[in-house]
């Protein structure tokens, strides 16, 4: 069992060390747009489209990377003066009552939004805009991955806490 969370954590670590280059993407991206428009007059759809492409893999795909780091929202007003038991019961009933039945709606809502997507090859709005909207719909499908994988590692982890002496 160690075994399986120590794998999915060093995914979850190397994921978010890839999309650590994201941020970096997007402001250039974005300098590139606000260059264009102002400096030379001229825009591109496709570009400023491209923004949403780069956020969406950024925060979706860096779900499970915040989960196992322990970045994401937490509202602590008394976690952090639980016990290591303690924390581990809290996580351990967050995860199964909270994060799961998310999860359980999660990949039934968007599983369906995404296929139908991909079934017609949704392309932009915009005439000249991106033709790959079913691409930007499938980093849904990243974000439950992700977080499903961590609820996994979790629910592992804090069990086996839990039948530690």
């Amino acid at each position: 069992m160690h075994r399986i969370v120590a794998a999915i954590d060093a995914f979850s670590e190397k994921s978010g060390q890839v999309l650590a280059i994201l941020p970096l993407a997007l402001v250039l991206v974005q300098f590139a747009v606000v260059l264009m428009v102002y400096v030379f007059a001229s825009g591109s759809i496709q570009l400023q489209e491209s923004l949403q492409y780069i956020n969406a893999v950024m925060f979706l795909g860096g779900a499970g990377y915040t989960a196992v780091r322990g970045e994401h929202v937490r509202v602590d007003i008394f976690y952090s003066k639980f016990s290591e038991r303690g924390k581990a019961v809290v996580n351990l009933l967050g995860t199964l009552l909270l994060l799961i039945p998310f999860l359980i709606l999660f990949w039934m809502s968007a599983v369906p939004f995404v296929l139908d997507s991909w079934a017609i090859g949704e392309t932009s709005v915009e005439a000249s805009g991106l033709p790959y909207v079913y691409i930007l719909k499938a980093t849904l499908l990243l974000f439950a991955l992700t977080l499903s994988l961590h609820a996994l590692a979790d629910l592992m982890r804090n069990t086996a806490k839990l039948m530690e002496r």
